[in-house]
C-alpha cells in the first residue's frame, strides 16, 4: 500500500503565512468599516468560513489581531517613507511618498486586493497593545521629518516638524476625498495635492494672522468643562477608549456628576462634534467680517483655528475620532466635515477669481487646508515652548507658502 508523503516544513510555513494573511485582510476590512472595537474574532471567522478557534490559533485575542492589522499598515507606511527618503532632495522625496500613497489606493480599488487597516482608530487599543505601534509611528515620522533638508539655524527644526506633520496628516486625510475620483484621474489628483503642498495658496503678499480666542477661556458651566475634557480624551484614546469613568476622572468628579449634567456618553460625543463644527463656523464668520478679500479671509480663518489647535483649552476633535463612531453617527459627522471642506473650497475658488490666491484645484486645496488645521493639534507641546504669535505665524504660513 502507498504511503502519502509527509507535509514539508516549508509547505506548512507557507500555509500558515497564507491563512494568517487572509485573517489580517478580513480583519482590516472590518476595522475600516466598523472600527477597531467592533471588529470581533467571531466576525472574522464567519467571513472566512471558519470557526472561531481556527482564528484564535493565529491570534489569541481580538486586540492582538487588531494590533497586527495596524502594524502591517505602519510597516508599509514606514517602508514607503524609507524608499522615498532615497531621493536626492526634499521635493522629490515628498513627491515619491505621495505617489506611493496614490498607487496604494489605486491597487486597493481592485476588490481582489487586500486593504490595509486605517490608522485613525489606533488610539482605541489599550496602552500595552499600542506601545509598539506608537514606536513604529514615531519611527516613520522621523523618516518623513528628515525629508526636509532645511538649512541648519534658528527655526529649521520647527519648520521640518511642521512640514512633516502637515504632510503626514494629508496622507491620512486622502481617503476622505479620493473616492470621488476615477482611476484615470488619480495621477492628476496626486499632482494637484503636491502642487498645493509645494507652493501653498498665496500670491506673494503678506496674509494677516488672528490669535483672538474663538470661545471663552477658563471657567464656563459644567457641561462646557465636560466638553473640553471629553474632547481631549477622545483625541488621545478615540471614541471607544473615552469611557464615562475616564471623562469624569479627567475632571476629578464622580460619574454621578456626569449623569447629572448629561444623559449618556453618545450625547456628549455628539456635543463635542457640535462644538468642533461651531468653532469652524465661528472662524469662518470672523473671516467673512474682517477679510478684505478671499485670501485674507482664508488666512484669518486658518490662523484662528491654528491658534485654537495650538493653545486653546481643548482643540478641535481630530479626524481619528470619526473611525470608531457608530456608523450612523459617523456618516452624519463626516457629512458636516465635508460641508466645511466645500465651504473652504468655495473661498479658494473665489480667491482665485479675485486674484488673492493662485490657481489651484479648489476642492483638493480645501481638503488640504482641513488636514493642515487638523495637523496643528499634534503640536501643542511644541507650541507651549514659544510665543503663540510666532508659533501660529510659522504654522499657518504653510497654507500661504507651502511645506518647503
Amino acid at each position: 500500500m502507498s504511503v502519502m508523503p509527509a507535509e514539508s516544513a516549508q509547505t506548512r510555513t507557507q500555509r500558515y503565512a497564507r491563512r494568517r494573511s487572509e485573517i489580517l485582510d478580513v480583519a482590516s476590512d472590518l476595522i475600516n468599516v466598523q472600527g477597531t472595537r467592533s471588529m470581533t474574532l467571531t466576525a472574522v471567522a464567519k467571513a472566512l468560513g471558519l470557526d472561531t478557534s481556527s482564528v484564535t490559533y493565529y491570534f489569541k485575542r481580538k486586540d492582538v489581531l487588531a494590533a497586527a492589522c495596524l502594524e502591517r499598515t505602519l510597516l508599509w507606511l514606514r517602508d514607503a517613507a524609507l524608499t522615498s527618503a532615497a531621493h536626492p532632495d526634499a521635493r522629490s522625496r515628498v513627491k515619491a511618498f505621495l505617489n506611493e500613497q496614490f498607487e496604494l489606493h489605486r491597487r486597493q480599488r481592485d476588490p481582489t486586493v487586500a486593504r490595509l487597516a486605517l490608522l485613525s482608530d489606533m488610539r482605541a487599543l489599550d496602552a500595552e497593545a499600542r506601545a509598539p505601534l506608537d514606536l513604529l509611528y514615531a519611527d516613520m515620522f522621523r523618516v518623513v521629518r528628515d525629508f526636509f533638508d532645511f538649512d541648519e539655524g534658528p527655526g529649521a527644526r520647527s519648520r521640518s516638524l511642521i512640514s512633516a506633520a502637515v504632510l503626514v496628516q494629508n496622507i491620512h486625510w486622502i481617503p476622505a476625498w479620493l473616492d470621488r475620483y476615477l482611476d484615470r484621474d488619480l495621477d492628476r489628483a496626486g499632482a494637484r495635492l503636491f502642487d498645493v503642498l509645494d507652493r501653498g495658496l498665496g500670491v506673494g503678499r503678506s496674509w494677516p494672522v488672528h490669535l483672538a480666542p474663538l470661545e471663552e477661556g477658563d471657567g464656563g458651566d459644567a457641561q462646557t468643562r465636560f466638553l473640553h475634557a471629553a474632547t481631549n480624551l477622545i483625541n488621545r484614546e478615540s471614541y471607544a477608549g473615552a469611557s464615562v469613568e475616564k471623562i469624569a476622572a479627567e475632571l476629578g468628579v464622580s460619574t454621578g456628576s456626569f449623569y447629572h449634567h448629561l444623559d449618556n456618553k453618545d450625547d456628549l460625543v455628539v456635543a463635542c462634534f457640535d462644538r468642533t463644527h461651531a468653532l469652524l463656523d465661528a472662524a469662518q464668520a470672523r473671516a467673512d467680517a474682517s477679510g478684505r478679500d478671499e485670501g485674507e479671509r482664508l488666512a484669518i480663518m486658518a490662523s484662528s483655528l491654528v491658534a485654537l489647535q495650538l493653545a486653546g483649552e481643548s482643540p478641535l476633535l481630530r479626524t481619528n475620532a470619526y473611525q470608531a463612531l457608530p456608523l450612523d453617527l459617523r456618516g452624519r459627522m463626516l457629512k458636516r466635515t465635508d460641508q466645511v471642506a466645500r465651504h473652504i473650497a468655495g473661498t479658494i475658488a473665489d480667491g482665485i477669481a479675485d486674484g488673492s490666491m493662485r490657481a489651484v484645484d479648489p476642492e483638493i486645496a480645501g481638503h488640504a487646508v482641513m488636514a493642515t488645521i487638523d495637523a496643528a493639534g499634534m503640536l501643542r507641546r511644541w507650541a507651549e515652548r514659544r510665543p503663540l504669535d510666532s508659533a501660529v505665524k510659522l504654522f499657518a504660513g504653510v497654507v500661504q507658502s507651502g511645506i518647503f
